[in-house]
């Protein structure tokens, strides 16, 4: 009988199995080859039921969970690599959990495990484990039926002598009780975090493999530039060096590069602190090109960001250096690539033309030389249980990490992080390059590549905050406001949706031109507003904008004044940041209030906490002008006070111990892995998608053709094609003051006809006015 593992298109088990093998061979290290080739030949065993082929084959939907295939895998897994490596070894436990779940989401090993570790029991056991050994049972038996042209099948990968005792088996019990005394014994023990990453790197190596034979996606090779080619291009664009602040560029640009060669091979990792507005993109991207020469090799740039506004950026001011390396037009996504969720998709390879499936994988597997990220996509991948984030987990070993603006990171991972970054030099032979203008209390031994940087610091005074704590109402500073107003541009950010739309209503009475930025307006909105507001600054227009924090980093904005709500210091400086930023103007004043509601509650403890506004007020304390030359220490200063603070230390404590025990998730502790997350998830917002023009209109069609479409693969097409579009015109709205106003049987939507009724062009979504939910 011939046995196949996918039929779209048609592929025989043995050539699907091989092809893992030999895929996933080259994204581990040697050293975990053996283990990696166990995995690689059993994970899809199961499928070797008359069930699932009858399923594969005819759709045949009459088996049930008989057609299932991992648990079974993972049972043989593990017992060929306890007749390998013997039960001393972890590596019979990393296999079974590996294959166990090379489908869905990482959870806990215990979960498919007998709770003691002397028997099964029926009565202390889990239904679900042992309704699961039954189905195992019964696909025994039903594959001892066809047992020797399985054999033979695994005699070609060179396994025939495992699986022919194996199916000489009557029952499963001493090879799970086995992994349950792996597992017992390590939960005694302080697991160091090297089994984490060693299951890490091959669960990745399974799952990755798995998709590319599966999808038939041959993997291009990635293409490398030379530094000298780039900075070619490099010196072309920035010729111009008659303005000051681009000869301090230059010789920041100049002092990092000379630092690099004289102490790439005394550490893994390095900093860049510099001042904002000081051209880190190109600093840190030759950095890391330079590190790259040195080493001698070919190693993959990871360039790591907090926005997706910043990436499109620095996305489009690398890619223009490579425009005059020969041929790069007809395979651009082979040296460059831009991965974040709103990223379109799309690669594009001399020597194959990819569908939509195909490009997506690639991607997702980071297959580029250069590879432009956010955070999220790097640290949810070093720190995760999802299968869709964990492909890319084996990219990072051997690559150079560049993070930028690294501060922006919730303070309370920063320990987590500190450990995970120092953990992935150690396992990945990672290396990595940090840059800010606000450096945090992270990484405290990394070396410093702009040794001279205080310099730079003084020497701009671009900026000054104006102290003021007095804590005053939205109208007691509108009415201050009115009273200063000058012939100037102004950017005023709040902390909440509902103080800033307060603000914007009583400033568009005035006769000037006050235009709205917040996460009120829909996306494709919001960007036509930015580029609305920049062209209108560069022409020299004095215009008021109200905004949130949406504007604080990766927004490209220059103003003559800026008054800021009270925030976290780093905050308040990133705010500083969008004024005089190319030193072109007098010194941009930055006023900080305190505003408070009418109970008397300051609206930046409502966002941020009392903690680290109490800090920032500290630190304010007895000053009433801070000069931009001066936030370097003050910064310090903030940091080294926000570090000592121990309560922000429980997360980062947690999630470190879940690492070291294999915590994944499914038991239900409060820092599993699976609870890891940067962006907070709000259980009581909901998303609204606004049919709110043709664009919109159409859209909606395509989703509804979509939802309707049985074809996976279609199905799958669509919504590549529309999920950018979908995330265009939706909101993040709160339950609470939306409950019963829209419906949707597939997506919560509010109709064209009625869009102008629940949503300002200006504004955005319509809200009460006494609102006090703070989407930013």
């Amino acid at each position: 009988m011939e046995f196949y593992s996918h039929n779209s298109p048609l592929k025989k088990m043995v050539t699907h199995l091989t092809e893992v093998k030999l895929i996933s061979e080259n994204m581990v290290p040697p050293e975990l080859n053996k283990v990696n080739e166990i995995i690689s030949i059993t994970h899809d065993f199961g499928k070797y039921t008359t069930y699932f082929q009858n399923y594969l084959l005819k759709n045949d939907q009459t088996c049930g969970e008989l057609k299932n295939h991992a648990f079974i895998s993972a049972i043989l897994a593990a017992y060929i690599c306890l007749n390998v490596f013997g039960d001393k070894s972890n590596y019979p436990l990393i296999a079974y959990n590996c294959v166990v779940h090379h489908h869905g989401s990482l959870k806990n090993p215990e979960i498919n495990l007998p709770s003691q570790i002397r028997c099964i029991d029926e009565y202390d056991d889990s239904p679900y484990f042992i309704q699961k050994v039954k189905e195992a049972q019964k696909q025994l038996e039903n594959i001892k039926k066809n047992k020797n042209s399985i054999i033979e099948d695994y005699e070609k990968l060179n396994y025939g002598k495992y699986v022919r005792s194996f199916l000489e088996k009557d029952s499963f019990d001493d090879v799970l009780l086995s992994i349950r005394k792996i597992d017992f014994k390590l939960d005694m023990k302080n697991k160091s975090e090297d089994i984490y990453f060693v299951h890490q790197m091959l669960y990745s190596a399974l799952i990755s493999a798995d998709k590319l034979s599966a999808s038939n996606t041959k993997l291009p090779d990635i293409k490398f530039a030379s530094y000298e080619s780039l900075d070619e291009a490099r010196i072309d664009k920035c010729s111009d060096i008659t303005k000051d602040i681009n000869k301090i560029r230059r010789s920041i640009f100049s002092e990092v590069n000379k630092n690099i060669e004289k102490m790439y091979n005394k550490s893994d990792i390095f900093s860049i602190t510099a001042p904002t507005g000081t051209g880190k993109t190109y600093t840190g991207f030759f950095a890391a090109l330079k590190l790259n020469q040195l080493l001698g090799e070919n190693r993959k740039i990871i360039y790591s960001l907090p926005f997706t506004s910043i990436i499109e950026q620095n996305y489009k001011v690398i890619y223009e250096l490579f425009k005059k390396v020969d041929g790069f037009k007809d395979e651009d996504s082979t040296y460059i690539i831009k991965h974040h969720n709103l990223s379109n998709v799309d690669y594009n390879s001399r020597d194959n033309n990819y569908d939509l499936d195909q490009a997506e994988i690639l991607i997702e597997n980071w297959n580029s030389g250069i590879v432009i990220t956010t955070f999220v996509q790097l640290f949810q991948t070093l720190i995760g249980t999802r299968n869709k984030m964990l492909k890319k987990f084996d990219s990072i070993r051997n690559s150079i990490i560049i993070l930028d603006e690294i501060q922006a990171l919730d303070i309370k991972y920063y320990k987590l992080i500190d450990n995970i970054l120092r953990w992935s030099c150690k396992y990945l032979n990672c290396k990595i390059i940090f840059m800010t203008a606000t450096k945090p209390v992270i990484l405290k031994d990394a070396i410093e590549l702009l040794e001279n940087n205080r310099k730079y610091f003084n020497y701009f005074n671009r900026t000054r905050l104006i102290i003021d704590m007095k804590p005053k109402t939205i109208e007691q500073f509108l009415e201050e406001f009115n009273d200063k107003i000058e012939d100037k541009s102004y950017l005023i950010v709040c902390n909440t949706i509902s103080q800033s739309l307060k603000i914007y209503n009583k400033l568009k009475l005035l006769n000037r031109e006050v235009i709205y930025l917040s996460t009120n307006l829909l996306p494709v909105h919001r960007r036509n507003i930015i580029k609305r507001v920049r062209d209108k600054l560069k022409s020299g227009e004095k215009l008021i904008l109200v905004s949130t924090q949406v504007v604080e980093a990766g927004v490209d904005l220059d103003f003559d004044t800026v008054i800021r709500d009270i925030g976290p210091l780093d905050s308040i400086i990133q705010c500083a940041g969008r004024g005089n930023r190319n030193f072109e103007k007098d010194l941009c004043n930055v006023y900080v209030n305190l505003m408070v509601n009418e109970n008397n509650n300051s609206f930046g403890s409502m966002v941020y906490g009392k903690t680290l506004i109490n800090i920032t007020k500290d630190i304010f304390r007895g000053s009433e002008f801070i000069y931009e030359n001066s936030y370097f220490e003050l910064i310090q200063k903030y940091f080294e006070r926000v570090d000592s603070n121990v309560e922000n230390e429980d997360a980062s404590n947690g999630f470190l111990k879940s690492i070291k025990k294999l915590h994944f998730g499914g038991k239900g502790y409060e820092y599993d892995i699976d609870k890891f997350s940067l962006i907070k998830d709000n259980p009581n917002y909901v998303d609204v998608f606004f049919r709110i023009d043709d664009e919109a209109e159409k859209t909606y069609k395509k989703f509804l053709k979509m939802i309707k479409e049985n074809n996976m693969k279609k199905k799958r097409k669509i919504y590549l094609e529309i999920k950018n579009k979908i995330r265009d015109y939706t909101l993040s709205l709160p339950i609470k003051i939306i409950r019963d106003k829209f419906e949707g049987k597939f997506i919560m939507n509010v109709p064209i006809e009625v869009c102008d009724f629940y949503y300002d062009k200006y504004t955005g979504y319509k809200r009460d006015e006494n609102d006090t939910f703070m989407v930013f």
